[in-house]
């Protein structure tokens, strides 16, 4: 992993440089990656991998060359010159891909979470850095416009004279379904409620967007926080399937309300500050700045729960961080400090949502 116990020297690859690209699972994030692939020039999906047969037959006739594996050895060993591996598995195989990619010298993309718990998320960043490759966390939100309202409502906009809400207070977001996302046939369509495969219910899914949304608002980690989760009859073998949870930063506070469980579907955003408060419902923008209220809409996200209209963004940052190894080390807290929130609310579950310090 090192010379000497030197870390390698880091592989950029340029924003222009084509690239070649294998996809680790087929599922409803792969299916969307290959088409999303498909729209920006310079990137050759060099081969897909899934375990499921009928997957791999569906791959195979979307690829030019119809090079399918069921395994990430395999096709690494069949395409040895391909740069990245996107990881788009269910969370339980994220580190064993995102190591053995690694392993071999690839950058990494890898679906959220990255990682449940914070010591396996600084295993694998460390391991990114001693091999001098990137991992980047597929933070899709991050790019997403909603995301973009949220950081400029706080940032500020010199360019329109909005000067945002001022110094951040506190966030609210909550997110409301009626169930939980399904899979796609061939392989566990329900694979979200299984905690073998899932690793966590609604609090790891949903709520690892929410968190690290939350780490990007505020700049830094929160220092406690309280979280309580539902269970299904009660069953604590059972995946959560509704979760509260209060992110503590000090001077500021997020709370978040996740349910797979609701009578309806709905998305609601707010942030709040010493000078006014932007909230976004299902892409109704409201505001209150500068002493006026204004309102406006955003393009609304489609029903496809991998948002493939957010991947071209997703991907432009994804080579703007690849062509500069100084912002690598920016992708590494950003997924272990999502994993360090993410398992001390699961603690704090545990214990009857007691405060607990992150």
């Amino acid at each position: 992993m090192s010379v000497n116990g030197t870390p390698l020297t880091p592989v950029p690859i340029g924003r222009d440089s084509s690239v070649s690209v294998v996809v680790v699972g087929f599922g409803t994030a792969g299916g969307a990656r290959l088409s999303g692939y498909g729209s920006v020039p310079g990137v050759e999906v060099a081969a897909v991998v899934d375990p499921s047969p009928e997957r791999r037959a569906r791959a195979a006739g979307l690829l030019p060359h119809g090079r399918v594996f069921s395994s990430l050895d395999e096709a690494m060993e069949t395409a040895p010159a391909v740069d990245i591996v996107d990881v788009c598995t269910p969370p339980a195989f994220h580190g064993p891909l995102t190591r053995t990619a690694l392993s071999a010298g690839r950058h990494v993309i890898c679906e959220k979470p990255v990682a449940a718990r914070g010591a396996e998320a600084r295993e694998l960043t460390e391991l990114a850095h001693a091999r001098g490759r990137l991992l980047f966390p597929s933070h899709n939100y991050g790019t997403s416009p909603l995301m973009r309202t949220l950081r400029e409502a706080v940032a500020g906009n010199p360019r329109t004279g909005n000067g945002g809400v001022g110094r951040l207070e506190s966030a609210t977001f909550r997110i409301l379904r009626d169930r939980h996302a399904r899979g796609v046939p061939g392989y566990s369509p329900d694979w979200r409620r299984s905690p073998e495969l899932a690793g966590g219910g609604i609090l790891l899914d949903h709520g690892t967007h929410c968190v690290y949304m939350a780490l990007r608002l505020f700049g830094r980690a929160p220092v406690k926080l309280s979280c309580t989760v539902e269970r299904p009859d009660g069953d604590t073998a059972a995946v959560d399937e509704a979760a509260r949870l209060r992110l503590d930063f000090g001077d500021g506070r997020c709370d978040i309300l996740l349910s797979w469980t609701s009578d309806e579907r709905s998305n609601h955003y707010a942030v709040r500050g010493s000078a006014g408060s932007v909230r976004i419902d299902d892409g109704e923008v409201t505001g209150r700045t500068a002493g006026s209220e204004w309102r406006r809409s955003l393009v609304s996200p489609n029903k496809d729960q991998a948002h493939l209209e957010w991947f071209t963004p997703m991907y432009e940052d994804f080579r703007r961080v690849l062509s500069d190894p100084g912002l690598w080390g920016m992708c590494a807290r950003e997924i272990v400090d999502t994993a360090r929130v993410v398992e001390a609310a699961y603690a704090s579950a545990d214990a009857g949502g007691r405060v607990v310090a992150v």
